[in-house]
């Protein structure tokens, strides 16, 4: 009897310990998003915390699709998407702005971006999905998407916990520069008249969107427009700085687990038994 008891108690106390870091990582995801970044920076070289995450992306896996939304469908988890980071390459190629004059299902850069929600809003991408809305908002952008995660900032966590765990790292990208969500209309179209190359005027003149450089930044600021009214940064969106960055880890998808489906911890289940044998 004291052998059965005293294996039972050690069972327990295993079981316990590898819920420690279940117990953190419910903890730290009910941090609003922010906290939440800075407490896996704090954990994520622990081992347990790292196990736990790796444990629950077997028992509750993210489903992804593949899918291709209209770029006007979708809305940004970032409220921030840098002019230049969404302008100053198509002003300067032509084949690229030629291939998203064309529309259909563009994949900028050669990639798809990372949304959620069955394709409702920007997880990762953002400045490719600018990039082709600012050029042609009526094309549709090549996504991989995390289709059973429905609120934005849980789908931002789930990333970051599936890049942690791949990489040992909360990598960080440099936020700052002009805001397209907040530029008026003289500093876009200055931007485009003093950085858009011939050649690309030329392609523009093709498709009917504007011949000569004051015409194209017309085009580009009424784009803009539809941008800022009709794709507006979703509720409590964070700046650049804390946003998940998913080329760092190639296989980040598989290390993470659907965050609004956390299975119930060993401690919750324990405490329920203990509470039904005193009945």
């Amino acid at each position: 009897m004291k052998n059965s008891l005293k294996k039972l108690v050690n069972e327990v106390k295993v079981k316990l310990n590898e819920d420690k870091g279940t117990n953190i990582l419910k903890t730290i995801l009910k941090k609003d998003y922010k906290q939440f970044v800075a407490s896996l920076g704090k954990h994520v070289n622990d081992p347990k915390f790292i196990a736990a995450i790796e444990k629950l992306s077997d028992k509750a896996p993210v489903k992804t699709t593949s899918i291709a939304p209209a770029c006007t469908d979708l809305r940004p988890t970032q409220n921030e998407v840098v002019l230049d980071k969404s302008l100053s390459y198509p002003l300067k190629d032509p084949g690229n702005v030629e291939s998203y004059l064309k529309g259909g299902t563009v994949s900028v850069a050669g990639k798809s971006i990372v949304t959620g929600g069955g394709g409702t809003f920007v997880i990762d991408g953002h400045h490719r999905w600018s990039q082709l809305f600012c050029i042609n908002p009526d094309a549709k952008i090549s996504a991989m998407d995390l289709t059973d995660i429905k609120e934005p900032l849980q789908a931002l966590k789930a990333t970051q916990l599936g890049i942690a765990a791949q990489t040992g790292e909360v990598p960080k990208a440099a936020g700052g520069g002009v805001n397209l969500f907040t530029i008026g209309q003289d500093e876009l179209k200055k931007y485009v008249i003093d950085n858009i190359q011939e050649p690309v005027v030329e392609v523009f003149k093709k498709y009917g969107k504007g011949d000569t450089p004051e015409a194209v930044a017309n085009y580009i600021w009424e784009n803009v427009k539809l941008l800022k009214s009709k794709s507006k940064p979703v509720s409590g969106a964070p700046k650049r700085d804390v946003m998940p960055q998913t080329d760092d880890a190639p296989q980040w998808v598989d290390n993470t687990f659907n965050v609004e489906k956390l299975p119930e911890t060993f401690v919750r289940r324990l405490k329920k038994l203990m509470t039904y044998n005193k009945k």
